[in-house]
């Protein structure tokens, strides 16, 4: 495949290029508009003059400027009523826009901003922001309700642990920049969205899609699996679950994506054949209408609208233009996608996605002619292994980068997903139409359990299997680059059978090695330690080499979602292969013994110092009100998330009059300490 036959590569980069610039420089709305009409006037001109002929190749740089704009417009904060431009406001109103998930103690949804009460005025405003409803208060939000809210609004926090995720960043992608949480008095129900309006009327379909569900489905792991790939909500997936599918490289049967819509697209295809002609406009404008139904179903999620318009697109230019560069059409489909909303480029779903579908267009081709099998289901197997491998060569520095993970059973697990899920989605959604008829719907419900079961089952066994996961893959965006290069050396050595190919293949795979023995090298020999930041409770890694211990109370020791969300990523990065935990009693006074300095751990109310020489010394649950009782104290005062505000506020201001040394992990964040 050569460049020169996929011109829209270049469109397609200089937009990406846009919106990357736009994230780094953040340039005025004028300031694009000048570069967009020099730009455009060059074109013209290069289309005039004869002698400024080369000025033609500026017009691409179009699509520079409009990933810029696309960029500027979409973020709320550029607008002059944007709620943070207001200044101070007594209440705000917003509308629910969101489906409603349930969470152990709260009910959680995105809101839409439109009004602020500034004294006894309200004020037109912009803005998003993500309500948490307690349920004691009893209240269970619906997509288009108003509320007038208390203003205690405020603004979602960075990470507090290296190398956690960065989840300020994902919700400020999406144009949510804050969060709130309710309870009984600080909100009012004043009233609902009048009309009808496409997306309420989709989320009124997930609201249907988890009634149904949740009559024909017995077990939480069924419920979760079935909203998730049926309706594209994952409210109800549990973790465990997660991990099972996670852990056989069968994640992405859990997100309705360009899979679900190849199969609903192939039963329609069988379908629709038996009495439309597939060679007339009429045939796929139906397939089209029925597919983008489907997306409206599921609530217009955009991993839902992303992989219907890519395969839209698709099927169009197969179909008006047969030999054309199926490539081109793929890149189009990105292109309108990013114009519209262009954060999702930073979307891991959105990269996955296309570069899957890419994969499978570039690589599947040859991999399903190395072998031919008579016997129709060995070719099906072989094919839809194939399928697996292309896609997983495209994905796989990405996932790495992302993930820290490999499924090494995937193409044993994948070729049963897929089967189950052929008859899984278009027997789950048959189910929602007939679900009320008596005998019927029962009948087909039960087959749609019996399917769920299967395919958790199998899934759960491959993820039991040994070594079924190779974890603590932590790699960096450089080896991510070097990794897509081998991968196109590679493939143009098999089409081109240069000898060049091979050479910078050897070059490449020199610098990663290189690059990894270095690294092994400085985590051999590293030394730290970190205090975590723990909402209500603490934690301490201590880090000698490749090996972790984590200390902190038994509770903390062995809850997953710890590790998972806490710890994982850090410990990635940092090469862990040895890790363990441990545990403290919950009450009293203690000395953490170990090779870096010990450590004091202090939850005993005003009680006194252990060892008054030890290095740090860790205080939680307001153990202490003043320096009192550590006067001859000259370690460092470590205060943990678990402290209330006015505690540490007290202590701070006489830390500061004393000169001690203090750490406050709540404004910090984690502290680490190299040796």
């Amino acid at each position: 495949m050569y460049l020169r036959s996929i011109p829209v590569l270049r469109y397609f980069i200089l937009l990406v290029v846009g919106i990357y610039l736009y994230q780094w420089y953040q340039p005025q709305l004028g300031q694009i508009y000048i570069f967009i009409s020099t730009v455009f006037l060059l074109g013209i001109l290069s289309t005039k003059i004869n002698k400024l002929r080369f000025l033609k190749h500026t017009i691409p740089f179009l699509f520079l400027g409009l990933g810029l704009a696309s960029s500027h417009l979409f973020d709320q904060k550029n607008r002059e009523n944007y709620i943070s431009k207001v200044g101070k406001f007594d209440k705000y109103m917003a509308m629910i826009d969101s489906y409603t998930e349930s969470k152990p103690k709260t009910y959680k949804v995105t809101a839409k901003i439109f009004a602020v009460k500034k004294g006894s005025k309200w004020k037109n405003v912009v803005g998003e922001t993500m309500l948490y409803f307690n349920k004691e208060a009893n209240t269970v939000p619906k997509y288009g309700e108003i509320y007038v809210l208390k203003n205690t609004i405020r603004e979602i926090e960075a990470p507090k642990n290296p190398f956690e995720f960065d989840y300020k960043t994902y919700q400020a992608r999406k144009n949510i920049f804050n969060h709130q949480f309710l309870r009984e008095g600080d909100f009012l129900l004043a009233g609902e969205m009048k009309g009808w309006s496409l997306l309420k009327f989709a989320n009124s379909l997930n609201v249907y899609t988890h009634t149904v569900f949740k009559e024909i489905l017995d077990t939480p792991k069924q419920m979760g699996v079935a909203e998730a790939m049926i309706g594209g909500m994952k409210a109800e997936l549990d973790f465990e679950t997660k991990q099972w599918y996670s852990a056989t490289g069968a994640i992405h049967v859990l997100a309705v994506s360009g899979m679900h819509v190849v199969i609903l697209f192939v039963v329609l295809n069988k379908l629709l054949g038996l009495f439309l002609d597939k060679k007339k406009p009429f045939f796929l404008a139906t397939i089209l209408i029925l597919l983008w139904s489907y997306a409206i179903f599921t609530g217009l999620s955009p991993s839902v609208c992303r992989s219907t318009l890519m395969f839209s697109m698709i099927q169009l230019g197969t179909f008006f233009r047969r030999d054309d560069n199926p490539v081109n059409t793929l890149l189009l489909s990105a292109i309108i996608l990013l114009i519209i909303v262009p954060t999702w480029l930073y979307d891991v779903g959105f990269q996955l996605s296309y570069l899957a579908v890419l994969g499978i267009m570039v690589i599947y081709p040859s991999l399903k002619r190395l072998f031919y099998f008579k016997w129709k289901p060995i070719r099906w197997i072989w094919e839809i292994s194939a399928v697996s491998i292309a896609a997983q060569i495209f994905t796989l520095p990405l996932t790495l980068y992302y993930f820290h993970q490999f499924p090494n059973y995937f193409l044993l697990a994948n070729p049963v997903v897929s089967l189950v899920s052929s008859f899984m989605l278009p027997i789950g959604l048959l189910v929602l139409f007939i679900a009320k008829i008596p005998y019927l719907g029962a009948a087909l419900g039960f087959i749609f359990q019996w399917l769920i079961d299967i395919l958790n089952y199998s899934v759960y066994l491959i993820s039991k299997l040994p070594n079924a996961l190779t974890v603590g893959l932590s790699i960096s965006i450089t080896t991510v680059i070097l990794l897509f290069l081998i991968i196109a050396f590679v493939l143009l050595f098999f089409k081109n059978k240069e000898v060049i190919y091979i050479k910078l293949i050897a070059i490449t795979c020199l610098f990663l090695t290189i690059s990894g023995a270095n690294q092994l090298f400085k985590q051999n020999k590293q030394k730290e330690i970190t205090f975590h930041f723990i909402p209500n409770g603490w934690g301490i890694s201590v880090i000698e080499g490749r090996s972790a211990t984590f200390i902190s109370t038994d509770s903390l020791c062995n809850e997953p979602l710890i590790y998972q969300f806490h710890l994982k990523n850090y410990y990635d990065a940092k090469g862990i292969k040895n890790y363990k935990t441990q545990k403290v009693a919950d009450q009293g006074n203690f000395i953490i013994n170990n090779n870096l300095g010990n450590i004091q751990w202090m939850k005993t109310p005003n009680g006194k110092i252990i060892e008054k020489n030890t290095p740090y010394l860790v205080c939680t649950e307001n153990a202490i009100k003043d320096l009192t009782n550590l006067s001859e104290f000259d370690g460092t005062i470590i205060l943990d998330g678990s402290n209330k505000k006015w505690v540490v506020e007290k202590i701070k201001a006489e830390a500061e009059q004393k000169k001690k040394k203090l750490v406050i992990l709540y404004d910090t964040g984690s502290k680490t300490l190299t040796f």
